[in-house]
């Protein structure tokens, strides 16, 4: 807290924080013997958050997972085909999703590509998926060739500008 450049710090519970501070510092709070403590002095909205965050903050590798969602390419088609199923009109989906008819009518004509967003509406109103998990390019080519370089990625990069 102080700043003090000590060899040794301790770690101390002051207002549900535990802080390494020196031991002049200590006296501001109560003295904890290790991480099994930190989560019984910490109120248990402020764990759940951390553990949240942490979870978070955690990297992960999208080629462990098998790809990312991409929208799918007959997604107007499947859009047109589940509203009529319902007996719906394009206005009874934009009412129901809270978009306008305008709106409907162009992703059914394929005009507009969906956000995130309006996806997820469009999927929940309609119960249906309108993304895929696509494997990315560079995992097929390492798949089938047995290793991917940079120069392979270059290429890549090249041949799609």
């Amino acid at each position: 807290m102080c700043g003090a450049d000590v060899p040794r710090l301790k770690s101390v519970a002051i207002d549900a924080t535990v802080l390494a501070v020196c031991g002049e510092c200590a006296r501001f709070g109560e003295e904890v013997s290790g991480p099994a403590l930190r989560a019984s002095t910490m109120p248990p909205v402020i764990a759940q958050r951390l553990e949240a965050r942490q979870r978070r903050m955690t990297p992960k590798d999208v080629y462990e997972q098998g790809g990312e969602l991409e929208l799918m390419e007959d997604f107007p088609r499947r859009i047109r085909e589940a509203r009529e199923a319902r007996g719906w009109k394009q206005a009874d989906l934009g009412a129901k999703i809270n978009e306008r008819a305008s709106v409907i009518a162009k992703l059914e004509a394929g005009a507009i590509s969906p956000g995130d967003e309006l996806v997820r509406k469009v999927e929940r109103q309609l119960g249906i998926k309108l993304k895929e998990r696509v494997q990315p390019v560079a995992v097929k080519k390492a798949a089938a060739s047995g290793g991917i370089t940079l120069g392979d990625l270059l290429k890549e990069k090249d041949d799609g500008a």
